[in-house]
């Protein structure tokens, strides 16, 4: 990957109004071991809920070489103990991915 990160697209919906994520991309190996390449925390307030919007995530930029015979991995999750978390007790965050803005991740690629 070139200096700027993997950016990730999606569709969220909150049941409440706000809502935490972190996206971490790793680099899994040939033997399923993943390494941490960057990460992206991700708060939203003031949402309707119920109601679906895009979301751009804009990681940690790196410079990283992925090895050839290992693959990019997005993994999301709600809570992180080196980020505070806003998600109300109960809440869900619902990922999806509508035919008219489908999710996605962007990988920058650098020079071959």
């Amino acid at each position: 990957m070139s200096p700027a990160a993997a950016a990730p697209h999606t569709t969220l919906t909150l049941t409440g109004e706000s809502g935490t994520l972190i996206a971490y991309l790793y680099d899994v190996g040939p033997l399923g071991i993943g390494k941490l390449v960057t990460r992206v925390p991700w708060t939203g307030h003031g949402r309707t809920p119920g109601e679906p919007f895009a979301v751009d995530l804009d990681p940690f930029s790196t410079a990283y070489d992925v090895p050839a015979g290992h693959r990019l991995a997005l993994v999301v999750d709600t809570v992180d103990p080196l980020y505070a978390e806003h998600n109300p007790s109960g809440a869900q965050l619902t990922f999806s991915s509508p035919s008219d803005d489908p999710s996605y991740v962007s990988v920058p690629l650098g020079e071959q």
